[in-house]
């Protein structure tokens, strides 16, 4: 995102008193965030008092100072930034009313791209509930969703892990900005996102933190997910919101059952018993609900090939291939793995995709696209 444009949005963002829906309206208003701030004359004359505010707002000393500071600590943490109006941004997302204006994120935004579900639950999980986290994603492998996460205790961070642990791509949405991964105990977990998956937040560094900017991030979860699926809550459990978000997006919500003597299971029977979510207990109706295809492994498409073959590879393509026989890498462990530079690295890699012996997956991770056998 240039420079502009950013400034555009984030003077949005500081200015007091406009909150996403009035923000909403000028961007539909105007059809580009810098005009908001450019053109002479509003777009619309009933938003005239609105437009007065946010340039008056985007003038104030203190708030121009804000914004450069922002802008310092995006470029400086190499975090990246759209905007609801770009073409990049989340297309599930963005139907919902209530969208954020911008995201700031690191890792791969092009993993919204693919089918994706959301999966809650407490924090407080039981054994029946990591059992229930574990058979959900073992069952949804097969159709290759990415998973969005809140990455906080008990059902977030197990889902990220089991997710990880079966080779899908996890989203994580975070209710805090970049200034502080929250909590501190996961932090490692999101550093292995920002490089093999993807982390998101709406908001910048100047958002003072509270617990109701967890509250709207279960909104964003919902809105990521083609679906959401509840594993244990109790009957007033923090996770009931982002149903409730994705019930009123229109979206698909499921709930693990549970005993009925079971705290952590009393909101997921509510959630049935009032029709506000389905009952989950047969993943292939549940995929099919979905309108979630099977993917057909690649190994199982591709003839297997004998490294007899490598003759007609360079030495350093060689190195590539051996490298990547029995494991899928990204690409810093590759060029770790190789010993090659990585401009080097980069270019061998582009011309094995050209002849499609190697495979790029999301997340600069790379796999041999025929097996080697030895």
């Amino acid at each position: 995102m240039d420079t502009e444009t950013l400034t555009s949005y984030l003077n949005l963002l500081v200015c007091e008193g406009v909150g996403v829906l009035n923000a909403r309206r000028l961007l539909d208003a105007y059809g580009d965030v810098n005009r908001i701030f450019r053109d002479k004359e509003p777009a619309v004359q009933e938003l005239r008092l609105l437009v007065k505010i946010v340039r008056d707002s985007a003038n104030k000393p203190e708030n121009r100072q804000i914004v450069q500071n922002e802008i310092r600590f995006i470029r400086d943490g190499g975090i990246c930034c759209t905007g609801i109006l770009e073409s990049d941004y989340p297309r599930l997302l963005k139907e919902c009313p209530d969208a954020p204006i911008m995201l700031f994120y690191k890792g791969d935004l092009s993993l919204l791209n693919r089918p994706s579900l959301a999966v809650v639950g407490t924090r407080k999980m039981t054994v029946y509930g990591k059992e229930m986290v574990t058979e959900l994603i073992k069952n949804i492998k097969p159709f290759g969703p990415v998973v969005v996460s809140g990455m906080a205790y008990g059902v977030d961070i197990a889902v990220y892990h089991e997710g990880r642990k079966q080779g899908l791509p996890v989203i994580g949405v975070m209710g805090t900005g970049f200034q502080v991964l929250y909590p501190e105990a996961h932090k490692k977990y999101y550093e292995d996102l920002f490089r093999n998956g993807l982390i998101l937040t709406e908001y910048a560094n100047f958002n003072i933190l509270s617990p109701e900017l967890f509250v709207r991030r279960n909104r964003i979860v919902a809105g990521l997910g083609q679906g959401t699926v509840v594993i244990e809550s109790a009957e007033k459990g923090g996770s009931l919101s982002t149903a409730f978000f994705a019930r009123d997006y229109g979206r698909e919500v499921y709930a693990v059952p549970g005993k009925i003597t079971d705290v952590m299971s009393k909101g997921c029977l509510q959630l049935i018993q009032e029709n506000k979510a389905q009952l989950l207990y047969d993943f292939e109706l549940f995929a099919q609900d979905l309108n979630w295809s099977r993917e057909e492994p690649d190994l199982q498409k591709q003839e297997a090939f004998s490294f007899s073959e490598l003759s007609g590879f360079t030495a350093t393509q060689e190195l590539i291939i051996k490298s990547l026989q029995h494991a899928v890498l990204h690409i810093d462990e590759l060029a770790l793995r190789s010993g090659l530079d990585m401009q080097v690295l980069n270019a061998e890699l582009m011309m094995l995709e050209l002849q499609n012996v190697v495979i790029g997956l999301p997340g600069k991770m790379f796999r041999i696209n025929k097996t080697p056998l030895s």
